[in-house]
């Protein structure tokens, strides 16, 4: 059971690190292809709703095994990260550079939809896997392979930049594949028995978990901002060149995925905090590393470490509380509205960003601390009205 859930929790960490390993090279590529902010910006959104839209179809389909489905899934879906490197490094090249736009954007939506397919059947696996005892320890591997996928991507990204800004999508391509082979090889195949499949009466406006997906979803908007914005940001603030800010910023994030780490170790292991108590930790935190990188951006790895530590918190305290809060039979409905966050906010947060940023440089960044900070002050006030009804 442990090495099934190990090679499913490396399929969905590397589906998400292709995925996020877009955002920081977009800014600078784009420019390199001729295309304007607001593009770049769309080529990201399109591959989040896409993923939203996939996620709901290929979770549905039945004209194949699900071990074959999968797989074939993941073949589609790395084949497609490859021809969008290989048609990038050609317009680098080419004369008429903005022409290739559609190309991108329709290769950027291929991949989204195929994409959907792998964290939803991945859970269904694990759902199919586990018991009603062990299906929340599933699920929160689940959702830390999401998280941290989210925020090793761009670290990678950034630490291949040296290589090309293409490098880390052959990469990515090159990891899926073994993952699929992996797959492949080690898992058997099932007989395709229905997962049973509770009437789910869960709503994500229910009262007990709507303010934790509200928490997850401004923070996937707003990494999104970031990770879609910050390269056009380093350039036109430092002056820096498309390779020497790709640089800067996967150094960076890679310091915030490392203090992601450390600080969920540290409050799993050692703070047996509530989960409002770890969020307002988390957005306080978060708070700062957005404003540390919108003023004093020359100190940009202290910004990037403040805002790992953040992210750690809010990620664990927003999905926690969401699967303290409804009973076992629900906690698959909560997991799909989790993994559905970051795919809104990939979906929302670039096109957000970019406009925004095309109006003024602070504009996304503002209006990232102004969300968080909402977000802390409601928190607060909820936590504060917990603590009057227990006295």
């Amino acid at each position: 059971m442990k090495y099934r859930l190990g090679i499913m929790f490396l399929i969905v960490l590397s589906g998400m690190i292709s995925i996020a390993a877009f955002n920081p090279i977009i800014g600078p590529l784009s420019r390199n292809l001729g295309l304007s902010d607001f593009q770049s910006g769309c080529l990201v959104s399109v591959a989040g709703l896409c993923w939203l839209l996939g996620g709901y179809f290929w979770e549905k389909q039945t004209f194949m095994n699900r071990k074959l489905l999968l797989a074939s899934i993941m073949f589609a879906y790395l084949a497609t990260l490859i021809i969008f490197a290989l048609l990038a490094d050609y317009a680098v090249q080419a004369q008429s550079k903005g022409s290739f736009f559609w190309s991108f954007f329709l290769l950027r939506a291929i991949a989204g939809f195929f994409f959907g397919g792998i964290p939803a059947l991945a859970q269904a696996y694990v759902m199919g896997w586990t018991t009603k005892e062990t299906r929340t320890r599933g699920m929160a591997l689940f959702g830390a392979a999401n998280g941290l996928g989210f925020v090793i991507g761009p670290a990678m990204s950034g630490g291949m930049a040296a290589v090309g800004l293409t490098a880390p999508m052959y990469a990515a391509a090159f990891l899926l594949f073994a993952l699929a082979i992996l797959f492949l090889v080690f898992i058997p195949k099932e007989r395709d028995k229905e997962i049973q499949r509770q009437v789910i009466s869960l709503s994500p406006n229910d009262r007990r978990i709507r303010l934790y997906l509200w928490i997850g979803l401004l923070l996937s908007i707003a990494l999104n901002i970031v990770q879609v914005t910050i390269g056009f940001f380093v350039q036109d603030t430092l002056g820096y060149n498309a390779q020497q800010s790709t640089q800067l910023i996967g150094l960076g994030l890679a310091v915030s995925g490392i203090m992601v780490v450390l600080s969920q170790i540290v409050i799993s292991k050692y703070l047996k905090w509530h989960p409002r108590r770890v969020l307002c930790v988390g957005l306080l935190f978060v708070a700062l590393g957005l404003m540390g990188l919108l003023m004093f951006i020359k100190f940009a790895y202290v910004d990037f470490a403040f805002l790992g530590i953040g992210i750690g918190f809010t990620l664990l305290g927003y999905s926690a509380g969401a699967s303290m809060a409804v009973q076992d039979h629900e906690q698959r409905s909560v997991a799909s509205f989790i993994a559905a966050l970051q795919g809104g906010g990939s979906f929302l947060g670039p096109v957000i960003g970019t406009a925004l940023y095309t109006a003024n440089m602070v504009f996304p960044y503002s209006l990232c601390v102004l969300m968080i900070c909402i977000a802390g002050f409601v928190i607060m006030k909820k936590r504060t009205e917990g603590v009057q009804l227990t006295s």
